[in-house]
């Protein structure tokens, strides 16, 4: 937001901070039918804090782990925003996404480097990710970011993932039955749960990807983000779950209603930890849920 000469003169004379980071990042999404909307939580101390300071206290060498819901446009919007203000201050590193496969480097990398036009054929797009979604976040991290890069797997790859038999999930069985009954829901309860091992193979295989991709590309001296699905991001469910050694932040972003208490928002869990460092909340909106 720019403010005109006289304001910031004023401020100036009477000593007045800079504007609110709300105001910089997020002031058009406050809403009074939803109070929460435009705010960021912070699950470990139980306050708010504000976007800008967030972004601003993340060491270099960090990732932040943005968790969206995929279908909400306001997520994507405000992507860009972080991309944008990072790269403003020139802290800005890799971009890693669920989005795109790492068949997908090469045409990635030709456009970052300005030899591939940035488009759904260009880009060789999966459809199951519709471009109107992501082509801002996308495209500003292709423009801005020191690589962008395709961290999931192939659907080769995750085909050979559900049917191979011998790959363990080392994971407690809490995890395991709480993300069965997850994948079960999420398929609508129609998948027999014989295959729901096969799933869970699948997602597990898909986290190491990602994170794979992520310690390889890893920018030493700046912040790198990841846009990836809720679920891919939470400490109790996600890549933090496997990941031992990479320093990350994970804040999701959720869709707020008129409730004002932060922890109604709180996804639900096994575990008694926070899932996650930061809650973004948007305004309110209404999903499809897919199940008939």
């Amino acid at each position: 937001m720019i403010q005109s000469a006289p304001k910031v003169l004023i401020s100036i004379a009477l000593g007045l901070t800079s504007l609110s980071t709300n105001a910089e990042l997020l002031a058009d999404y406050l809403r009074k039918d939803t109070p929460l909307s435009g705010k960021i939580w912070d699950l470990r101390s139980e306050s708010f804090v504000e976007p800008e300071a967030l972004l601003d206290s993340l060491a270099n060498g960090t990732w932040l782990l943005l968790g969206e819901t995929h279908e909400n446009l306001d997520h994507h919007r405000i992507q860009s925003r972080f991309l944008r203000y990072l790269d403003k201050q020139n802290r800005l590193g890799a971009l890693a996404l669920e989005m795109a496969d790492d068949s997908q480097q090469i045409v990635l990398d030709s456009a970052h480097s300005g030899k591939t036009e940035i488009s759904v054929q260009a880009l060789n797009w999966n459809p199951g990710w519709p471009w109107e979604w992501y082509q801002e976040p996308v495209t500003e991290g292709i423009r801005r970011a020191t690589r962008v890069l395709g961290a999931d797997l192939t659907r080769d790859a995750k085909m050979s993932a559900y049917r191979n038999e011998q790959l363990e999930v080392p994971a407690d069985s809490g995890y395991t039955e709480f993300m069965l009954d997850l994948l079960y829901e999420s398929h609508c309860g129609q998948m027999p749960k014989s295959q729901l091992g096969n799933m869970l193979r699948v997602q597990y295989a898909r986290d190491l990807s990602m994170l794979e991709a992520m310690r390889a590309n890893t920018e030493a001296n700046r912040v790198n983000l990841l846009l990836a699905g809720t679920v891919h991001t939470r400490y109790d469910l996600g890549i933090p779950y496997w990941n031992k050694t990479l320093e990350s932040k994970t804040l999701l972003m959720i869709a707020a209603n008129e409730d004002s208490t932060p922890q109604a928002y709180y996804p639900q869990s096994y575990s008694q930890e926070p899932v996650a460092d930061y809650i973004l909340f948007t305004p309110a909106t209404e999903y499809e849920s897919g199940c008939q």
